[in-house]
């Protein structure tokens, strides 16, 4: 069965946050890309409990720029607006959510800026990095498995203003994905 929301929007409630994304530790990261965006902010932050926006730059991102979205925060993480939004982001949702907020993403799928104000709550609540990894479905014949970091930046140890994303958005048959669900059934 094939699901149209007619702007190719994933399917993203706060039902099926979970399958879209599940919190994982750091130490379990799979992607390369997340283990150096994770390696970056860390040199960045030096004794701080994160960096400011102004100290990571593209030229720090530049291999992997296209995985990286930028969410500008406020409201203590109430609500957010993209600010950047990479190739990868844009090829795998399906359209640029480029100076959108969460009332303009929850009106072209309802729930999906409450998930995502879900997570950037949290990452301004906590102030840590946040690994999240699940699959991201638009329709059956265009499912991908992602693995994406939230990483907290604000000019002090107090107030994270900004989240910097970098994830990876892998196509996946749906061949491959009930066999993995198989398996994740079985242990």
């Amino acid at each position: 069965m094939s699901v149209d929301l007619g702007h190719k929007i994933a399917i993203v409630t706060i039902r099926n946050a979970s399958q879209v994304g599940r919190r994982m530790a750091i130490a379990e990261i799979e992607s390369e890309v997340l283990r150096r965006a994770h390696g970056i902010w860390l040199r960045k932050r030096g004794t701080r409990r994160f960096p400011p926006r102004g100290d990571i730059s593209a030229r720090d991102l530049a291999s992997f720029l296209r995985n990286v979205t930028l969410y500008r925060i406020f409201g203590g993480g109430k609500n957010f607006e993209y600010r950047i939004m990479g190739d990868a982001a844009v090829v795998a949702w399906g359209r640029s959510f480029h100076g959108m907020g969460r009332s303009e993403l929850n009106d072209l799928q309802p729930g999906m800026g409450d998930v995502i104000a879900r997570v950037c709550r949290w990452v301004a609540r906590e102030r840590d990095p946040l690994v999240m990894r699940g699959v991201l479905r638009k329709e059956f014949s265009d499912t991908r498995r992602q693995e994406s970091i939230f990483l907290p930046l604000g000019e002090d140890d107090d107030t994270v203003d900004h989240i910097l994303c970098v994830g990876i958005y892998v196509p996946v048959s749906i061949d491959e994905l009930a066999l993995s669900d198989d398996e994740t059934d079985r242990k």
